[in-house]
């Protein structure tokens, strides 16, 4: 049984112990991966509706295409931006997934596995889906209104009057309302996937809601949580990319005992196949950005292979490394359950913990029979 919440900043200081748990890493590894996978998948078709030869450009971007990208078609522009969307939803569901497992952890159910909190997190995909896309069509429904003022104010004489009478009551107001709201929705990728996994019946609105009335009534303290999140979020995914680079090292120094030079050629022509120099990998070994500290994997370069068994060897390697990333932002996303269901009570005194689980239920056991001291049938009584 898990210990009961303190309702502070207790419960946020232990995410990277609770996120170190193998499923937790795997939900958001797998879904990291599938982001990746839809990301680069939508890039190439840009590049391909563009009209550039693919050849060139995967072998100048490779699987890794996060460097300036840049469009001359409209319509490439439209294909990569409905990848990104897609990849920052698979994102939010690995965080929901990851919520799900802490705030069923809470509410005393620690055994929810990752199948289930996967299985989890594709059924709540379009309350996610609709929460963004609620916020998004009200904005543009405001920009709309702004737009037909535009037109109003091409009126002589009468529309230039207009505008300006109207510029502080009520355009003003509008437009610094929607501006606060564009800047919570780029929040929402952090919080919303922990405020639906708490939700019990997967409504679209109570999602929203709960969304902004914790970042406006507790923003402070959820900014701290957040902040916090991230800055243990990178040093100890360092400590655990320290641990899976030694591990890689022991594994392939003791095979290679038995297995012959042949086996560390297999892993540097593995490492060969992966961007091994770009900034991204430079930052995941490095214990934080502009400190000069961090593990070099250098001494292991060597040119890719030909051989098919090197390109699988580089998958394997590349899975590695994506648990170092999914247990990043695991923390960050058990970080915004556990603060989550702090920020809760704090502003509502609702208690998530005292909730029912959505996947377990107690068997019903019977109650204790007391018998009482009687005389049996014949008389005798009963000691």
């Amino acid at each position: 049984m898990e210990p009961k919440p303190h309702f502070n900043f207790i419960d946020v200081l232990r995410a990277p112990a609770r996120a170190l748990s193998a499923k937790q890493i795997l939900c958001m590894t797998l879904f990291l991966i599938v982001a990746l996978a839809v990301y680069d998948l939508f890039v190439y078709i840009a590049f391909a509706v563009d009209g550039q030869p693919l050849g060139p450009v995967f072998s100048a971007y490779g699987f890794f295409p996060f460097v300036a990208i840049a469009f001359g078609s409209v319509w490439a522009w439209v294909v990569f931006g409905v990848g990104a969307v897609l990849a920052v939803f698979a994102l939010m569901l690995g965080f929901f997934a990851v919520a799900a497992i802490n705030i069923e952890a809470v509410r005393g159910n620690r055994f929810l596995s990752a199948a289930q909190a996967i299985r989890f997190a594709i059924r709540r995909f379009t309350q996610l889906f609709l929460s963004e896309l609620a916020i998004v069509l009200f904005v543009a429904f405001i920009v709309l209104l702004f737009f037909l003022l535009g037109v109003v104010s091409r009126l002589p004489y009468v529309g230039e009057w207009l505008y300006t009478i109207l510029f502080v009551i009520p355009n003003f107001i509008i437009a610094l309302f929607s501006v606060f709201i564009v800047f919570v929705f780029t929040l929402t990728i952090l919080l919303l996937p922990a405020v639906a996994a708490a939700e019990r019946h997967g409504e679209t609105f109570t999602a929203i809601l709960e969304t902004f009335s914790t970042i406006i009534r507790q923003p402070f303290r959820w900014a701290g949580y957040t902040l916090y999140s991230l800055l243990a979020a990178k040093v100890c995914s360092f400590i655990y990319a320290y641990f899976c680079y030694r591990a890689v090292q022991f594994l392939t120094w003791s095979v290679s005992l038995g297995g012959g030079t042949k086996i560390e050629r297999l892993v540097k022509a593995g490492l060969g196949h992966l961007p091994v120099r770009s900034d991204i990998v430079h930052e995941v070994f490095n214990f934080f950005p502009g400190v000069d500290f961090g593990v070099s994997l250098a001494p292991w370069m060597r040119l890719g292979s030909k051989a098919a068994v090197s390109y699988l060897m580089a998958f394997m390697l590349f899975v590695v490394f994506a648990t170092i990333l999914g247990y990043m932002l695991a923390i960050v996303a058990a970080a915004q359950a556990r603060g989550y269901i702090a920020l809760r009570y704090i502003k509502d005194k609702h208690n998530i913990a005292e909730e029912d689980s959505l996947f377990f239920k107690e068997e019903h056991v019977n109650p204790e029979v007391e018998v009482e001291s009687s005389e049996n049938s014949s008389g005798l009584s009963v000691n």
